[in-house]
């Protein structure tokens, strides 16, 4: 599951001003923390998805959704449905983009499922592919957890 960057801000904010505030003692650790509270803040609009990821996104699933449309020659509707949700997608911007290229992923998924299993499965095996290696990609940008050293305190 993605987090938008901006939710990931919010929750920190409400986190330090609801939850970490009120145990705060000293006037100048209060003052650190609305500093830090006033950064995350101005900081929420100012964040980019990181494009690398976006495009290897896209070019996954489009590569996945052709790869599909080769292995549905016994099955041209719903091939003609895939391939006009994949001619759909936008180029442009990056976030409108992968949200099309899931939805036609998700469409795929539903139409390949009204068929017989033994041609559902190499019409499947792409888009599997594709979401195996986003999950890969998802994993990949995450941090090492802190969690011995928040243990500490």
């Amino acid at each position: 599951m993605l987090t938008t960057v901006e939710r990931l801000i919010d929750g920190l904010v409400q986190t330090l001003t609801e939850a970490v505030l009120p145990d705060v003692a000293t006037p100048f650790a209060r003052g650190q923390l609305y500093a830090a509270v006033d950064v995350l803040r101005n900081l929420r609009d100012r964040v980019e998805p990181r494009a690398d990821l976006a495009e290897a996104e896209s070019d996954s699933a489009t590569a996945a959704l052709e790869r599909t449309l080769g292995a549905l020659a016994a099955a041209p509707d719903i091939a003609a449905s895939i391939r006009a949700a994949l001619d759909a997608v936008p180029p442009a911007p990056p976030r409108a983009r992968n949200a099309a290229l899931r939805a036609a992923l998700v469409a795929a998924l539903t139409a390949i499922a009204t068929l017989p299993e033994d041609a559902a499965r190499p019409a499947r095996a792409p888009i599997a592919e594709h979401l195996g290696a986003q999950a890969m990609r998802d994993v990949a940008v995450l941090k090492p957890s802190m969690l011995s050293e928040i243990s500490r305190g």
